[in-house]
């Protein structure tokens, strides 16, 4: 194949060739008291962008992902029957590109419930050397659609989340004029 580089993985451009992903797959490192929920995912070819490295935007939904599994998971949430919560407040730094190929790990936590806000962190890794590719704080809000309003957060839902976490998920008082 002409322009074709082995440094580079075989295909021009530096993508993967059918020989570097079946190497062995090495295990992830297992879940911590830290974050308690992992969820994997492998990087689509639709991920990539013209710089060949998973587009910026692509992050988020990877993050959503996540949050929907924790969610499903731990609340026992039926997402496609409709979701009684709102994404209020995102937030990500990028740490390193994620490449095509590449397997993605994005571990998550709740660290606070508020009257009617959770909030969440999220940690995502990529590849056999576990690499930091970015790291996310969300904040959802229970959401009532027929009011168009938010509502306290279920009882159930802070008790499951408190027995997940493995600790007490009280909100932090809020400082003043704290930076």
């Amino acid at each position: 194949m002409r322009g074709a580089s082995k440094e580079r993985g075989g295909i021009r451009g530096g993508w993967p060739s059918a020989a570097s992903s079946r190497r062995p797959r090495l295990e992830w490192p297992p879940v911590t008291d830290d974050f308690r929920h992992r969820t994997e995912l492998e990087v689509r070819f639709r991920d990539i962008d013209a710089l060949r490295h998973v587009n910026n935007a692509v992050f988020f939904s990877y993050l959503e992902q996540a949050r929907a599994r924790y969610l499903m998971e731990i609340l026992g949430l039926d997402m496609v029957a409709g979701l009684p919560m709102i994404l209020a407040s995102v937030h990500l730094d990028y740490r390193s590109p994620i490449q095509f190929g590449e397997r993605v790990t994005i571990d998550t936590r709740v660290d606070w419930v508020g009257t009617s806000s959770i909030s969440m962190t999220h940690r995502m890794t990529v590849g056999d050397e576990y690499r930091l590719a970015a790291e996310s704080t969300t904040v959802l809000v229970s959401y009532d659609y027929a009011t168009a309003r938010p509502q306290p957060v279920p009882d159930d839902w802070r008790a499951r989340l408190a027995a997940h976490e493995g600790h007490s998920l009280e909100r932090p008082a809020m400082q003043l004029g704290a930076t």
